[in-house]
């Protein structure tokens, strides 16, 4: 049994699949673009949640954070006296910051205060 499909058949289906992906899009999300909401980390053959405490001192050093809650991390170890400050360069902003630190005795130990300064 032979069938014959002219080329007028092929146009008008192309063009079909071309109109119809235009007009439905290729995705199904409400902002129409590929949204990639993955809160998963993939660490060494391993899925984690968050990332790995081990991993972040691994990559980029000695964390600390703020007294406005912002994450900064040092190659170096923070050892500043109490009300004394100190510059060292952050891995994460990638910029040298000023470290003020405060020791609180009730609370849970030292407050810092950065500030990012110019060279």
């Amino acid at each position: 049994m032979n069938v014959y499909v002219s080329r007028y058949h092929v146009l008008l289906v192309i063009l079909t699949l071309i109109v119809c992906v235009m007009f439905k899009g290729c995705t199904t999300a409400p902002s129409g673009a590929f949204e990639h909401n993955s809160p998963v980390f993939y660490v060494d053959g391993k899925f984690h949640e968050e990332l790995p405490e081990e991993y972040i001192f691994e990559v980029w050093g000695y964390r600390i954070v703020d007294a406005l809650g912002t994450e900064h991390t040092y190659r170096t170890r923070v050892d500043i006296p109490h009300q004394r400050k100190g510059k060292k360069w952050c891995t994460i902003h990638r910029c040298p910051e000023e470290i003020k630190v405060h020791f609180d005795p009730k609370g849970d130990g030292y407050h810092y205060w950065v500030n990012k300064k110019k060279r």
